[in-house]
């Protein structure tokens, strides 16, 4: 049984038994009454069905807190704190006496151990199979499946399912009087989940043979022992006596091979004993009844997980929380070596908008900047190592490298830019300021792990190659990706781009060799693109090239694209002339896309002047020509 221990205020010390419903606040009417101004008259609700304890917040003014988190509706376990007002209470499990039974479950013990349950009715589910039955019995046993069938089929909620069970046990069988489900393999470790009391709801004082419950684990056999063996046992402990058990079926429940618990329901009416003819009918309802089990186990399992999931990917890289939900990776302070490849965005001009502009605009404006862009990133596997400000982090390759980390980095960043592109679109539209941003990407060696001090931490990836990361991304102007000769080689042929002159870097002897990817040769022969245009006087994107050399391009909703050349609008290769479009349908409009226009076209020049060739174009100009800002 559980019980509320005051930890503060006017009842510091108090203990409170859970026998029932509560109702706390500080009225001298409420059931558990708690001095405090600041808890309101009728403050939560603390409920008890016998099996678990829920404390509910009844509309309070200053809220139920259960371990300092608010709650609505909070299942409570022992050594829970509940706030209500000032005033802390600690839940606890009652302790107790030696011999006494507790009220949420216990069994019987000493010479109960020895009983001899030889004369007792044992089946299994293959003697339910093989055993040879009149259509009556068969039909009743039919409705009895489909009954419980129709009761649990679309239950998921899995204290649901363990009060379904046992609701529809006590419609098949009339007779039972009590009933209870345990969950575990092992008969000393059973977990009560749900027990009930024909007319009472939750039972209490509900004692339980520990010799069935091993007997019915350990054999996978379904047990029917009746008047005789009940008096037997009543012999050895008192407890059957007061409870006037006369006879009980105890059930597993089993799916395969894999034992979820046990059933068990009883009578106390002598002349309606459970037959054989019951016990078979039992194992053919647990059956069904353990498979809606299993799957609402499953699925409370897979939220649990999921809801861990999500809450380690707010600190960590998703594929880390991955890891760290399967148990393949710990949090344990230090670092490991891997090769990775890095991709660092910035805003260009953040600094300088950010000036003229109110904080609140400029924190829902980058929000709305960082929903769009790590969807992208998650897209392609990737994980994101911090926020900076207007810049983000991410990284590929760890904890596994499956080859593809550079090919999906450049993926990510190209989409990030057509992303951008639609985005812009929209503010643009609105009269809001446009943004302009600037991906540089860099594959080596790095050192990831947990980094800081004991009491406080993260994980990140830290290394020379992420200060490379960091000094190309500086140097690329809005709307470009460069990428460093060690990713580009990773790409083993798949990029599009062009090579720039050598790169002069901070805390670098030589030059580094960078590129500016422009596309990224994919699955089917198709190649992904962002390419900035200029058709008559309007911004439009080339985004991507389909296997028959036709394109994608999207631009805005008064730019006919049919009716001029369109013109490249790079700083590396600024004014190259691809020609005039050959207009082949108007594509369905994408949430990305913004407010512009989608079509499908054909260039006369599927190369687009070389860009997509065997080798990387040339740049022909300087960094001095090639400004940065927009």
């Amino acid at each position: 049984m559980y019980e509320l221990v005051f930890l503060t205020g006017g009842r510091a010390g108090a203990v409170v038994p859970v026998t029932g419903n509560l109702i706390g606040g500080r009225s001298p009417d409420c059931s558990l009454e708690v001095p405090d101004p600041n808890a309101s008259r009728q403050h939560a609700r603390f409920t008890w069905n016998g099996t678990e304890l829920l404390v509910i917040d009844n509309g309070s003014s200053n809220g139920t807190y259960v371990n300092d988190q608010k709650i609505t509706t909070h299942r409570l376990a022992h050594s829970d704190v509940v706030r209500l007002g000032e005033t802390r209470l600690r839940v606890q499990l009652r302790s107790l006496q030696d011999g006494q039974s507790s009220s949420i479950f216990g069994f019987t013990s000493g010479e109960d151990d020895a009983h001899d349950l030889s004369q007792s009715i044992v089946m299994s589910v293959d003697d339910l199979k093989n055993a040879a039955r009149s259509p009556e019995v068969l039909a009743a046993r039919l409705n009895a499946i489909i009954k419980v069938s129709h009761a649990l089929v679309n239950i998921t909620k899995l204290d649901l399912v363990f009060e379904g069970i046992l609701e529809t046990l006590f419609e098949v069988f009339p007779q039972a009087d009590r009933g209870f489900l345990m969950l575990g393999k092992d008969a000393t470790k059973l977990e009560a989940r749900a027990m009930r009391q024909r007319g009472k709801g939750a039972t209490e004082n509900l004692a339980l043979s520990n010799t069935i419950c091993k007997k019915v684990l350990e054999s996978r056999l379904a047990l029917l022992f009746n008047d005789q063996d009940a008096k037997e046992l009543a012999n050895q402990n008192m407890s059957f006596v007061s409870l006037h058990i006369r006879s009980a079926m105890s059930v597993p429940l089993m799916v395969g091979e894999e034992v979820l618990g046990l059933l068990q329901i009883d009578t106390p009416d002598s002349q309606r004993n459970f037959t054989k003819d019951d016990l078979e009918l039992a194992v053919a309802v647990s059956m069904q009844a353990a498979i809606a089990l299993h799957n609402a186990l499953l699925l409370s399992r897979v939220e649990q997980e999921t809801t861990l999931r999500n809450n380690l990917r707010r600190f960590l890289p998703g594929p880390l929380a991955d890891q760290v939900v399967s148990g393949n990776m710990d949090l344990a302070m230090g670092g490991k070596i891997y090769k990775s490849t890095i991709l660092i965005s910035d805003v260009i001009g953040f600094t300088r908008m950010a000036e003229g502009l109110p904080p609140d605009q400029v924190v829902a404006l980058m929000n709305r900047y960082f929903d769009r862009m790590v969807p992208c990133i998650e897209a392609q596997g990737g994980a994101i190592d911090k926020f900076m400000g207007d810049a983000i982090m991410a990284f590929w390759g760890i904890p596994f490298d499956k080859g593809a980390a550079a090919a999906n980095a450049v993926q990510t960043a190209l989409a990030m830019q057509t992303e951008l592109a639609g985005f812009t679109s929209r503010q643009a539209a609105a009269g809001a300021p446009l943004l302009y941003m600037g991906i540089g990407l860099n594959t080596g060696t790095v050192v990831a792990g947990n980094i800081g001090s004991s009491k406080r931490s993260e994980y990140t990836v830290l290394g020379d190659a992420v200060n490379t990361t960091q000094r190309i991304e500086s140097a690329a102007s809005g709307g470009q990706v460069l990428i460093t000769a060690a990713t580009f080689a990773d790409l083993a042929g798949a990029g599009v781009a062009i090579a720039l002159p050598p790169l002069r870097v901070k805390n670098k002897v030589d030059p580094v060799t960078v590129y500016s990817v422009r596309g990224l040769r994919i699955a089917n022969d198709e190649i992904v693109l962002y390419l900035p245009l200029d058709s008559s006087g309007q911004r439009a994107y080339i985004i991507r090239r389909l296997a028959d050399r036709s394109f994608i391009i999207v631009h805005p909703a008064t730019c006919d694209v049919g009716a001029a050349p369109l013109l490249t609008v790079l700083t590396e290769w600024p004014g190259i002339d691809l020609g005039k479009p050959e207009m082949l349908a108007v594509l369905p409009v994408q949430e990305a896309d913004g407010t512009m226009l989608r079509s499908h076209v054909r260039l006369t020049d599927d190369s687009l002047k070389g860009l997509i060739g065997a080798a990387p174009l040339v740049c022909t100009r300087d960094w001095e020509a090639m400004p940065r800002a927009p």
